[in-house]
């Protein structure tokens, strides 16, 4: 026997647990945050456009809608892929005609990004129109033309 050395039993096997233990925790932490939804790119919360607020889109499928004014025309949403459908029902758009608005619509960064479905008499006439940026807070005129110039559009835009 050794003198001055003392080794506990089954010393070195517990030790080689803990060691794959410890390893498989640092490999899987960082993962961890990948299991969840992300909910940074949600279409849900307040749009606007320069200083006036013209959407808010709620977690429940309902939205308000204000083009030319305060937020008064509400409606429900739904979102299949890269689709955007508003139901008005029998409520009436801002220009009077009660419809079902579809856009295509991305969010990118913190920007909402919709281009509406202009329908015309014959479907197969029906074209995507303008590409329209809205911003999760209030931006003043001399400002919104700088800060959407430094961003890139999806590519449904061009």
């Amino acid at each position: 026997m050794e003198q001055g050395v003392y080794r506990l039993p089954c010393f070195r096997k517990s030790m080689k647990k803990i060691a794959y233990l410890l390893t498989l925790i640092m490999l899987l932490v960082p993962l961890a945050g990948c299991a969840g939804d992300d909910d940074d790119n949600s279409i849900e919360g307040d749009w606007y456009r320069y200083e006036s607020l013209v959407l808010v889109i709620y977690q429940n499928g309902t939205l308000g809608m204000g083009i030319a004014g305060p937020v008064d025309d509400f409606g429900n949403w739904s979102t299949e892929g890269d689709i955007l459908t508003i139901d008005f029902g029998d409520n009436n758009t801002p220009t009077g005609d009660p419809r079902t608005m579809i856009a295509r619509f991305a969010v990118d960064g913190d920007w909402l990004w919709m281009s509406e479905l202009e329908r015309n008499e014959e479907p197969k006439d029906d074209v995507w129109g303008d590409c329209i940026p809205f911003a999760p807070e209030m931006i003043d005129e001399d400002e919104w033309d700088d800060r959407v110039s430094e961003l890139t559009p999806p590519s449904f835009c061009e």
